[in-house]
């Protein structure tokens, strides 16, 4: 996969960013892992800014936004040198009927296969340290 609005759930995206978004560098907020089914949320903040973004958002001066995906039956989950405020390189594949996600840098690793994945989001906010 290239682009973020081509994964489930990126209807809303898709109206805030007029032009597709690629699936690259990503700076990690947050990680969950419900211990109950195997689900997992991962949460980041991306580079690109909304082009079409709601008038609330334009007047807010926001300057970052933040996506998250909603991962479902997860597998052979691997966590390397997390949490880490180093930025990471993601990448989503689907070979099959599975898909494939990592998302790394020089030290820190995630990676996982899943059944199916959510895109969640876009929000913005105001970041001092933008740095994506």
């Amino acid at each position: 996969m290239k682009y973020w609005n081509d994964l489930d759930g990126s209807i809303f995206f898709n109206k805030v960013f007029s032009t597709p978004v690629a699936i690259g560098v990503v700076q990690l907020f947050a990680i969950t892992i419900d211990n109950n089914t195997p689900n997992v949320i991962l949460e980041f903040d991306i580079a690109e800014l909304p082009d079409m973004p709601p008038e609330k958002w334009k007047k807010n001066g926001f300057n970052t936004c933040r996506i998250g995906i909603n991962i479902s039956n997860i597998k052979n989950l691997h966590i390397k040198n997390v949490p880490t405020k180093e930025n990471l390189v993601a990448i989503i594949s689907k070979p099959s009927n599975t898909y494939i996600v990592q998302l790394s840098n020089k030290d820190s690793l995630i990676e996982f296969t899943a059944q199916h994945i959510l895109l969640c989001g876009p929000s913005v906010y105001i970041n001092s340290t933008t740095e994506v």
